[in-house]
């Protein structure tokens, strides 16, 4: 059972809304009282919370500033997960999860950020990214007209130890690159693309050589009453049969070595 991220982005809240039934019926899944416990890291150790109970049937909303009350400029993601047995204050690695279930459909959560105004959210779910994989997205989502965009990339390691990469911005046809921005494990990573002026008819690439994560785009309107949410899928999900982890190897391949930075 994946865990289930809680993020924020400063500009808008975070929510999570988890709920104690299976996600599909016409499995036999035998469903029971569970704990929810909520983890982050400090950069050394996962520091844990235990949120009480969810009874079987039930749904419960929890918010970001429930767990961390002063956010910073760097928002250190929040997962939360059901449990039967409690964590210490403090781990090593992220614990192992310990209901049965099947993994398709995925069990998952309402995953959303809000303001005064309005609210947006997604059915999802986030298991730890091996250590040194990789990110290759394209961004179809830049909005115009008084929005506010960002690329927002959420990455989970299994150690707690904040880790540093980049993510490589290039022009797809014409392959010229753009900037490398700073990112960071175990976080929520808001980046401003404004900046780079991405005209109606310009796809923008993003990649990372050595740190795999979630892309989204996010919008924000100037009066502050729409926010849009969106994410995108790894290359590996355009393959319908046969082996989708090695046609996405080879895709990643092939951008990785005609995508390069500037010498």
């Amino acid at each position: 059972m994946a865990f289930f991220p809680l993020i924020d982005l400063n500009i808008a809240k975070g929510f999570c809304t988890i709920h104690n039934f299976g996600p599909n019926n016409f499995e036999k899944i035998k469903n029971s009282k569970k704990n929810v416990w909520a983890l982050y890291s400090n950069g050394e150790k996962w520091i844990t919370k235990d949120l009480g109970e969810i009874k079987v049937g039930d749904s419960k909303t929890y918010y970001y500033n429930d767990i961390i009350e002063n956010t910073v400029e760097i928002c250190p993601l929040v997962l939360l997960q059901f449990r039967k047995t409690p964590l210490n204050n403090k781990i090593n690695s992220l614990p192992d999860h310990e209901f049965n279930y099947h993994k398709v459909p995925e069990w998952r959560s309402t995953v959303g950020i809000l303001n005064e105004n309005t609210q947006t959210s997604y059915q999802g779910e986030i298991n730890p990214f091996p250590p040194y994989a990789s990110l290759l997205t394209f961004h179809p989502f830049i909005q115009y007209n008084n929005i506010s965009n960002y690329l927002v990339f959420i990455s989970l390691e299994k150690t707690p130890k904040f880790r540093y990469s980049y993510i490589e911005i290039y022009d797809s046809k014409s392959k010229i690159h753009i900037d490398n921005i700073k990112v960071l494990s175990n976080h929520v990573n808001l980046i401003p693309l404004d900046k780079y002026n991405f005209k109606k008819n310009q796809l923008p690439i993003f990649l990372c050589r050595d740190m795999a994560g979630i892309p989204f785009g996010f919008g924000v309107s100037s009066n502050l009453k729409m926010l849009s949410f969106e994410h995108t899928h790894p290359p590996g999900m355009f393959a319908v049969h046969g082996d989708r982890f090695g046609v996405q190897k080879q895709i990643k391949s092939d951008y990785f070595d005609i995508f390069k930075p500037n010498e």
